[in-house]
């Protein structure tokens, strides 16, 4: 069997593709590249259409073979993946996935989770997940206001980590009675909080809980946390991206949570995103 062509913007996958990208598919995101369809591929994500680029198709016929049995591999001309495409680094090559909704977990996970309370900032969204994977947290939940995991910017920063760990879009009320019925001890990330060098691993699940860019932490939230911590900074100074104080907050209990022989080693290839400079 071979991929179907298609060749209309006014085919109706085209019009859906359109309208993932817009984030107006309850059921579907839009992604680019070939990163991206690589990780999604690996991390046996559903599929619901792949649209490849006359070009590439020998390059990527014998990964999308089953996908094609399905007849859900389309060929497409070069101008019309440039009408489609939202990202500079398409390649050619776009999918339209299938969102995954799953309910909250029933016995949460001792490695913690990350909650992402109104952070609009897609880019960090994306850097935020993609730690939270690399230092091994059992979930991301996304408060409301947060950009979406998935959509544009954010999936790509993530680097393909949105594919490898759960992540839960999430009403306030709906995480803190989560949290309190499952015993989920929350940590503000604060700049008053206890210095970093000195804050311990929480007994049991705990959630990183971290604020919008600019208010930081809504008063309901800082409210229901147990516990803040900081990253020390020099004299004068107490201001940090919210993805790279997330990051070093992760990185932190990361390593009291996994002693560094239980840490797994990871080749520059994996470490790089997709548009950085290979070593």
């Amino acid at each position: 069997m071979a991929p179907l062509p298609l060749t209309s913007l006014q085919n109706p996958l085209c019009k859906r593709v359109r309208k993932a990208a817009e984030g107006k598919d309850r059921e579907a995101f839009l992604l680019e590249g070939r990163h991206l369809l690589a990780e999604a591929l690996a991390a046996g994500w559903p599929l619901l259409a792949v649209l490849v680029r006359l070009d590439r198709w020998t390059e990527w016929s014998a990964r999308l073979l089953p996908l094609v049995d399905e007849g859900r591999v389309f060929l497409v001309p070069p101008r019309l993946v440039e009408k489609l495409a939202t990202q500079p680094a398409s390649e050619g090559l776009l999918a339209l996935a299938a969102r995954r909704p799953s309910p909250l977990p029933d016995l949460p996970s001792p490695r913690g989770y990350l909650y992402l309370d109104a952070v609009q900032d897609p880019v960090n969204v994306g850097i935020l997940v993609r730690s939270a994977r690399a230092f091994g947290l059992a979930g991301v939940l996304a408060g409301q206001g947060t950009a979406d995991p998935f959509r544009g910017q954010a999936l790509s920063r993530s680097a393909g980590a949105a594919f490898q760990i759960p992540i839960w879009p999430v009403k306030v009320p709906e995480f803190l009675s989560w949290a309190g019925k499952k015993g989920v001890t929350l940590l503000a990330a604060n700049a008053r909080g206890e210095p970093l060098p000195r804050a311990t691993l929480p007994q049991g699940p705990y959630a990183l809980v971290l604020g919008n860019e600019g208010r930081g932490l809504s008063p309901e939230l800082l409210e229901r946390c147990v516990r803040r911590v900081a990253v020390p900074m020099v004299a004068g100074w107490d201001s940090l991206n919210v993805a790279v104080a997330g990051s070093i907050l992760m990185a932190h209990f990361s390593s009291l949570r996994f002693p560094p022989g239980e840490r797994r080693k990871t080749s520059p290839d994996r470490i790089l995103d997709s548009r950085e400079p290979r070593p």
